[in-house]
């Protein structure tokens, strides 16, 4: 939660998480800052019969972890038609 008080602590503009199915699959993808200060890329997901899968990554930066989020979402989010 934001302090409203705390004048160096701003929102994100972009979202930090993404959800997504597929016919065999929940997805999600998060990049959160830790207690370090390093920024970390969680993907998980869960089978449609019940197995729990997921990895985590260090990214160097904010920009580079919001570059793998995305590119992780356009290959799996299909385009509006």
């Amino acid at each position: 939660m934001i302090d409203p008080a705390d004048s160096r602590t701003l929102p994100l503009e972009k979202p930090t998480r993404v959800h997504f199915t597929t016919d065999a699959r929940i997805y999600t993808v998060v990049l959160e800052q830790d207690l370090l200060g390093d920024w970390r890329l969680t993907q998980s997901w869960l089978s449609r019969n019940g197995k729990r899968g997921g990895k985590s990554q260090l990214v160097e930066s904010f920009a580079q972890g919001m570059a793998l989020l995305d590119k992780l979402a356009r290959n799996r989010v299909p385009e509006p038609a």
